[in-house]
């Protein structure tokens, strides 16, 4: 069962029903992404055991957090959730200062472009040109690429594109509820539905058209469930039975055994980013996980 911490927060989340508005779909879906976009960005706060600074390139904003006090513990590229359409959110830069301050890890954090002004043939393609030059910057330090959500989907189309051009790759990969697959089509979803307290299927279907743009949706550079998962790195996927995203990492790893599938029951989506009890046994997880990768 789920910790008194995790189960109020999910029912609170389908009470208010806050996070569904964001991501519900119809004419009001691009509002609410122009609304929340029109305000200042949320970004890493200061803290007493973390540097934080902030880079560019190719004019987005790129932010790092490092432990201030000891050398890291591993590199990690992170790329935020939010649908392809949302910013990072403070939840996230919570989560990633934690991870810097508790478990020593070196985050960088690139604000990708968003749609709908931009699609996956661009988004991904940014992306791309960004892990090359965080990959030269790096040289022979390894690192883990990870994400959340919609992070985890680009983390898991970005490590096939490096791998087809023939960069090297990262020593892991960390998928946190990844969104794989654009169309939410599989029959669990809509029994997930109604206790999924922060995405929809009619948001996650028009977010996926969105993103997708003149692409199918089947394409790996969308949805990464379609493409080749051979010659990967190791992987670590969380999954929330609260979540309509359950069946993506379900499918996963059902395509690919060697990955490492930790499901919760009546978690919530992103859960492992949050501040329950569930959540920091993960988030110890990870930092197990990625640090024989890198040493």
């Amino acid at each position: 069962m789920p910790s008194f911490a995790a189960s109020l927060a999910g029912f609170v989340l389908r009470t208010t029903g806050y996070y569904r508005r964001m991501f519900s779909g119809g004419p009001q879906f691009e509002k609410n992404i122009a609304k929340i976009r029109s305000g200042p960005l949320p970004s890493p706060k200061p803290h007493a055991d973390v540097d934080i600074r902030q880079s560019e390139f190719q004019g987005r904003p790129v932010w790092h957090l490092a432990p201030k006090n000891a050398a890291p513990t591993a590199h990690i590229l992170f790329w935020h959730g939010g649908g392809y359409v949302y910013p990072a959110t403070d939840i996230h830069w919570k989560f990633l200062s934690r991870m810097a301050s508790v478990h020593g890890w070196s985050v960088t954090a690139p604000l990708y472009p968003l749609a709908p002004e931009n699609t996956a043939d661009h988004i991904t393609n940014w992306a791309m040109d960004y892990y090359t030059a965080y990959k030269a910057e790096m040289g022979d330090t390894a690192f883990v690429m990870g994400g959340d959500s919609a992070g985890g989907g680009l983390t898991a189309a970005l490590a096939q594109m490096a791998r087809d051009k023939g960069h090297a790759l990262p020593a892991s990969l960390l998928l946190i509820c990844p969104w794989l697959n654009l169309d939410p089509s599989h029959p669990d979803q809509l029994k997930t539905e109604p206790r999924d307290g922060i995405l929809t299927i009619s948001g996650i279907t028009e977010g996926g058209v969105l993103y997708a743009g003149d692409l199918p949706r089947t394409d790996p550079r969308c949805s990464p469930i379609f493409g080749n998962w051979d010659g990967l790195p190791p992987i670590l996927a969380f999954a929330g039975g609260d979540d309509i995203l359950v069946t993506d990492a379900r499918a996963l790893k059902a395509k690919l055994p060697s990955v490492e599938h930790i499901e919760m029951a009546g978690m919530l989506h992103d859960w492992p980013i949050f501040s329950f009890s569930e959540s920091r046994k993960a988030q110890a997880k990870m930092a197990n996980f990625v640090t024989p990768a890198v040493t």
